[in-house]
């Protein structure tokens, strides 16, 4: 597993782990392989990934703008377990999505509508709705529209911002954003905890993350993705995945200062989702190329 401390970055060409009180180079990420076509003729432009906890072996996908409030549901095969349309959402730029707490004991998917080129949005939304049951293999699901969503809208302070990236914490339910910035300079901002739908949030600004530095091909935060034992921290940017640790007990706001690992992610140049595998610390992403791929950098030791 990735329980290893921080390491000395290391260029991209050769990425080397080096775990506290062990040799170097004991564990790293491989080279990227293409696993499966995702066959779902719905998903085009494919903008996040979630892998299941109740239904292992199954991920959710979302499109981003310009589409229906759908969730795809798909196996590691790329064969699609069922399409869901989103009760009581719009699609205005759905970007992010991640695994979280229903405030009941169960699972919830999170939705970021938090897409802004143009960083003007004044009613940016997270979506919570529980998560809904996957068709089995080969089969149909037993429904097409998912419970009624929960809207939590929230503003940036000072400007707008195009918030790519969100962390959802698995077990505290603590969600982080993280802006997608042209200048390599991403902001770090926390929700307060989502409580009241009927109040708009305003966000708490964490820290800057200098993307540039660790990967200066691109630089730019296209998704992120939390463990779901909640050690370990994900960014992915078009070229690499920047790899934080979670010390045990800590907010997700504290992480930011430290120097992330850096692998390269060889997904395309349209990779945008990103998740841990069940249980595995492998990483799957896919992207807005069409067709859709599920690809995995397997972690090796």
């Amino acid at each position: 597993m990735l329980g290893l401390a921080a390491a000395t970055l290391l260029p991209l060409s050769a990425p080397v782990v080096v775990a506290q009180d062990a040799p170097p180079a004991a564990c790293q990420y491989a080279q990227t392989q293409r696993l499966a076509q995702v066959a779902d003729s719905g998903v085009r432009e494919a903008s996040a990934l979630v892998a299941s906890q109740q239904w292992p072996g199954v991920y959710w996908t979302l499109n981003d703008s310009g589409n229906a409030p759908m969730l795809y549901a798909f196996d590691q095969d790329g064969v699609p377990r069922g399409a869901f349309r989103v009760s009581g959402a719009t699609n205005v730029d759905w970007e992010s999505l991640q695994l979280g707490p229903d405030g009941a004991g169960g699972f919830a998917l999170y939705i970021g509508d938090t897409g802004d080129n143009d960083q003007m949005r004044s009613d940016p939304v997270i979506y919570r709705v529980p998560e809904p049951e996957p068709a089995p293999p080969g089969g149909q699901p037993s429904g097409n529209q998912t419970a009624p969503a929960t809207a939590f809208r929230f503003v940036f302070p000072g400007r707008a911002h195009n918030a790519e990236a969100m962390l959802v914490h698995p077990t505290t339910g603590e969600v982080v954003l993280i802006s997608r910035e042209v200048t390599g300079l991403s902001l770090i901002y926390r929700l307060p905890p989502l409580l009241d739908a009927d109040l708009v949030l305003l966000t708490d600004f964490v820290d800057v993350v200098e993307v540039r530095a660790f990967d200066p091909a691109s630089g730019q935060v296209t998704d992120a993705t939390i463990s779901a034992d909640a050690r370990h921290v994900v960014l992915r940017t078009y070229a690499s995945a920047l790899v934080y640790d979670v010390p045990a007990g800590a907010s997700l706001a504290t992480i930011w200062e430290q120097q992330p690992r850096v692998y390269p992610l060889g997904d395309g140049p349209k990779g945008e989702g990103i998740a841990f595998g069940y249980g595995t610390d492998d990483l799957m992403t896919v992207g807005e190329e069409r067709p859709t791929m599920l690809y995995r950098t397997p972690w090796r030791c």
